[in-house]
């Protein structure tokens, strides 16, 4: 396939910091304070200036004290907006332990640690015995504009957008279906390609397919983050095609759909638990990833010739992490990750050639042992697949924290050892 660089650093891999923001009031200072050489404002005029005002006489005085005496009201306007947010939020926290939404489950999630609690079907998803209300009509079929704001214990029904590319927001308890019928481009039952400045995020959610379709993704597009959600039924579970990044942790994604008469490959289905297309930075961090397949029983043309031993009606599928560079510059960190199945289970492909650079910071991750053959001849297991294909591939941690799920032992390079270069 071409040759290229493969840098395997072994280094500890760089941590990304990932801001979390929240709404909180900005309160200002009510001193004027002078200190290190450094004069600091209020919210119209500085220590010195004031200072300079009152050098020029008494007449200045009725100015310097309007001035104070407004940002006193103004910070004690804040002070006021910033308690009244404090109790309208335990308020509401007292509000749902009164009413017996907040369960020992939601408790429980809180609890649960990256890289320690292995993510399934006991803790990920909506959470058993909290009812959920259809947002939309269960019949709709076609994409749906979601516009911005909250969103608890919700049912949705076809594939929705966010309709503010600069809106918020947040999705917690709550399953999508997704749409009917086979949409004529690639999307998902969440597909977020358009937002700007905007962010969505998923918290404890089932994102499946009712109908599932080689063109109809879990999440897809960029600007998102993903956590604790159980992603199934669908062409590639979460995908990232877009310049932004996302964060993706804590999920259990698993079972998508293989079809063999996909318009988009003409050997079936390519389907990966998370595939990302480059853009970043992406932060996928403490999940189980299984590349396991199911038929859709309306797939046209030959069987799936690659079928699990000991798991009836399922076959080995994509790769549990794909990366490759459909759009520029991809940048990821990625681990404590746990990784089952498929044709690889990290594969790196730099499709741009030499003019491509794929940087990858590796944490620890477990890799189980059941793989496919990649040789009719022999043995070729690749765990681990770097295709530089004549460009850049740098993998901070290749080497030195990439281990076997069930002794612990570090991958290396070798056609049955875990890390394979083609």
């Amino acid at each position: 396939m071409g040759e290229g660089v493969i840098v395997g650093l072994q280094t500890e891999a760089a941590k990304i910091r990932v801001p979390h923001t929240a709404h909180v009031s900005t309160v200002r200072p009510l001193g004027l304070i002078a200190g290190s050489g450094r004069l600091w404002k209020t919210s119209s005029m500085t220590f010195q200036e004031i200072i300079n005002q009152l050098a020029a006489g008494v007449d200045a005085l009725p100015e310097v004290f309007s001035t104070l005496t407004a940002d006193l009201a103004q910070a004690q306007k804040d002070r006021d907006v910033a308690l009244a947010d404090n109790l309208s939020a335990l308020g509401r926290i007292a509000a749902l332990e009164a009413s017996g939404v907040v369960t020992d489950a939601f408790l429980a999630r809180a609890r649960l640690v990256v890289g320690m609690d292995k993510p399934g079907p006991d803790n990920t998803g909506v959470i058993t015995g909290i009812s959920r209300t259809n947002w939309n009509d269960p019949k709709t079929s076609g994409a749906v504009a979601l516009p911005p704001g909250i969103y608890e214990n919700k049912e949705f029904f076809g594939d929705l957008f966010p309709a503010d590319p600069t809106g918020k927001y947040l999705l917690r308890n709550c399953k999508g279906h997704g749409g009917i019928g086979h949409p004529s481009n690639n999307r998902g039952s969440f597909f977020t390609y358009g937002l700007t400045s905007g962010w969505m995020t998923f918290e404890d959610c089932t994102i499946t397919a009712d109908d599932p379709s080689w063109y109809r993704d879990g999440i897809v597009g960029h600007r998102y983050t993903v956590r604790r959600c159980n992603v199934y039924g669908t062409n590639d579970g979460i995908g990232g095609n877009k310049p932004d990044g996302g964060i993706i942790e804590q999920n259990w994604i698993h079972d998508q759909v293989w079809w063999r008469n996909d318009p988009a490959h003409t050997d079936g289905s390519h389907n990966d638990p998370i595939q990302l297309q480059g853009g970043g930075p992406w932060i996928v961090r403490g999940n189980t990833l299984q590349a396991y397949v199911t038929a859709d029983p309306r797939s046209v043309g030959t069987a799936n010739p690659y079928p699990v031993s000991g798991k009836p009606g399922k076959f080995y599928g994509g790769s549990a992490i794909m990366l490759s560079e459909a759009i520029p510059s991809l940048r990821a960190t990625i681990s404590d990750n746990w990784l089952e199945g498929g044709y690889a289970q990290i594969n790196v492909n730099n499709n741009r050639g030499a003019s491509g650079a794929i940087n990858v910071a590796l944490g620890d991750n477990w890799f189980g042992r059941d793989v496919r053959n990649n040789s009719k001849s022999g043995t070729d297991k690749r765990w681990i697949c770097l295709a530089p294909t004549g460009g850049t591939i740098t993998m901070d941690g290749l080497f030195t924290r990439q281990r076997w799920d069930d002794n612990k032992t570090l991958l290396t390079a070798g056609n049955t050892t875990g890390i394979r270069t083609v």
